[in-house]
C-alpha cells in the first residue's frame, strides 16, 4: 500500500468529475480492546490463538461506533464507468489454520480500523459525519536507521566480539549448562528483509512475505533483504555465533521495502499477523519521532490489539537521545527497548521520554539492551558493528524466545513481560533512562 495520492473520477447524476483522492484510517475514537477485554489471559499457544482473534473481532463487530463506520462506508458507490466515491480497501489474508478461525477470515480484522480512499474535498464532510471516529490521512513510517559500519567488516568474529552475549548472562548461563536455543518458537521481524544466505542465519528463516500494493495482497516471496537493515536485525536474534536463540525460526516479513513503509501497511500486516498461530513474538526496529494528533492514539490502540491474540510487540525506543522517543516504542503496550553500551551505560542516542495519555503517565523504555557496538550478520555476508536502539530489540525478542521454549509456550503474554522486567539487572542509573534495567536470561531457566 505504497500510494498515498491518486487521482480517480467520480460520477454524479450523469456527469463525471475528477478528485484528488487520499487514503485515510478510520476507526472508532475511544474505543480500546484494552480497556473491554481481559489481557492479562492472553496466551501463546496455537490452540488459544483461534478463539482470542474470534474474541477480538467479535467486540469489534458488537462495538456501536463500528458497526456505524461500516454502515456508512458501505453507502459509498462504486461506479462502474466513472470510478468511486470511496474505495474500501480489503487485506487478503490466509492462515493454515484457516478451518479453526471464523469463517469471514479472509476479510477479518482484528484492529478495527478501515482504510479507505476519499477525494480530499469530501473528507471534512466524513469527520461530520462520523464525529465518533477518528479519521487520519495515511503517513510514511521509517524504519530506525542506526550507525552503521563503525570498525569496518569483518568475516569472521571472535569471544570478544560477543560481548552483548555476556551482557545478558546467557554466557554465564551456558556455561552452568543451559541448553536453550528458542527451538519451536517464531519471531515475525517486521523490516526491510533478511538476507537468508547469510551463514550466521542461513536455514532459519523459514517464511517470507511481502505486500502487493496493486492488489493488497501478503504475499510469499523470495527472500531478500532490500537494505540490510533486517540482516542485521535477525542475526542477533537466530545466528549461529551472535544470536541469543539459535534455533528461533524466523519469519520474514518485508515491510520497509527500502527503509520505508505507509502507516495503512501496519494495519494490514497487523490484520495479517493475527491470523499466523505459529507466530509468537513481533520484532519491530522502526517509528516514527514526532506524530500529529490521532496517530499516537491509533499506534497505542493497534498494539493492544495484537496483545489481545496472542502476540508479544518487542519495539525500539529510537535513536534520538534523552526526551526523545518513536512510536510504537513508547505505547504503553510495547516492550519498549533502549541500548546500553560494553560500560553498562545507557548509550547517549537512546531515546526515553515520559508519556501521559488516557490520564496516566508512564516512562519508556522499559528495559535496555547491548545496542553500541554490536556486531551481527550483514548483506551479502561478513559482520559489523552497529549502533541503535534497533539492534538492542532483537536481543530482548531473543530472551523472550528461550523463555517461551522453556514453558513450552504455556504462559500468557503478560506473565512473558513480567519474566522479563523483574529480572533486569539493575544498573544503578537514572529510572528514565534505563527502565528496569539491563534484560537478563532468568536465573530460573538455568539454575536448579
Amino acid at each position: 500500500m505504497t500510494r498515498i495520492w491518486a487521482k480517480t473520477s467520480v460520477y454524479h447524476s450523469g456527469w463525471c468529475e475528477e478528485y484528488l483522492m487520499g487514503v485515510y484510517i478510520i476507526r472508532p475514537k475511544t474505543t480500546s480492546v484494552a480497556r473491554s477485554l481481559k489481557l492479562a489471559s492472553r496466551k501463546f499457544t496455537r490452540e488459544s490463538r483461534p478463539s482470542q482473534v474470534a474474541e477480538v473481532v467479535n467486540f469489534w463487530q458488537q462495538d456501536t461506533v463500528y458497526k456505524e463506520i461500516n454502515s456508512y462506508l458501505d453507502t459509498l458507490y462504486l461506479d462502474p464507468f466513472c470510478g468511486s466515491g470511496g474505495l474500501i480497501r480489503e487485506i487478503i489474508s490466509s492462515s493454515k489454520d484457516a478451518d479453526k478461525l471464523p469463517e469471514h477470515q479472509n476479510s477479518i480484522s482484528i484492529t478495527g480500523t478501515k482504510v479507505v480512499d476519499i477525494p480530499d474535498e469530501e473528507i471534512e464532510q466524513v469527520r461530520q459525519d462520523l464525529p465518533n471516529a477518528l479519521i487520519l490521512r495515511d503517513l510514511p513510517i521509517e524504519l530506525i536507521q542506526p550507525e552503521r559500519n563503525l570498525t569496518g567488516k569483518k568475516d569472521t568474529i571472535n569471544k570478544d566480539d560477543l560481548w552483548h552475549l555476556e551482557a545478558i548472562s546467557l554466557i554465564t548461563a551456558r556455561r552452568q549448562g543451559f541448553t536453550g536455543t528458542g527451538k519451536g518458537i517464531s519471531v515475525a521481524v517486521l523490516d526491510s528483509g533478511i538476507d537468508a544466505n547469510h551463514p550466521e542465519i542461513k536455514d532459519k528463516i523459514i517464511e517470507s512475505y511481502r505486500l502487493n500494493p496493486r492488489t493488497q495482497e501478503i504475499q510469499t516471496v523470495p527472500f531478500e533483504d532490500t537494505v540490510g537493515h533486517g540482516t542485521h536485525v535477525a542475526g542477533l536474534i537466530c545466528g549461529n555465533q551472535v544470536g541469543v536463540a539459535p534455533e528461533a525460526q524466523i519469519i520474514n516479513i518485508i515491510m520497509f521495502p527500502n527503509g520505508v513503509c505507509n502507516l495503512s501497511d501496519w494495519i494490514s500486516w497487523f490484520d495479517w499477523l493475527a491470523l499466523q498461530p505459529e507466530i509468537n513474538i513481533v520484532n519491530i526496529s522502526a517509528g516514527e519521532l514526532s506524530l500529529p494528533a490521532g496517530y499516537f492514539e491509533l499506534f497505542n490502540s493497534l498494539i493492544d490489539d495484537l496483545i489481545a491474540v496472542g502476540l508479544i510487540p518487542i519495539c525500539a525506543v529510537g535513536n534520538e537521545g534523552f526526551n526523545r522517543s518513536r512510536t510504537p516504542g513508547n505505547c504503553k503496550g510495547s516492550l519498549s527497548v533502549g541500548a546500553i553500551n560494553n560500560k553498562n551505560k545507557v548509550a547517549s542516542f537512546s531515546g526515553n521520554t515520559t508519556i501521559t495519555n488516557d490520564y496516566q503517565s508512564y516512562n519508556v523504555p522499559y528495559v535496555v539492551a547491548p545496542g553500541e557496538s554490536v556486531y551481527s550478520s550483514i548483506l551479502g555476508g561478513g559482520y559489523e558493528a552497529w549502533n541503535g536502539t534497533s539492534m538492542a530489540t532483537p536481543i530482548v525478542s531473543g530472551v523472550a524466545a528461550l523463555i517461551l521454549e522453556k514453558y513450552n509456550k504455556n504462559i500468557s503474554v503478560l506473565n512473558l513481560l513480567d519474566e522479563i522486567l523483574t529480572n533486569c539487572q539493575d544498573l544503578g542509573l537514572d529510572k528514565e533512562r534505563q527502565g528496569k534495567g539491563l534484560v537478563q536470561v532468568p536465573k530460573a531457566l538455568y539454575e536448579p
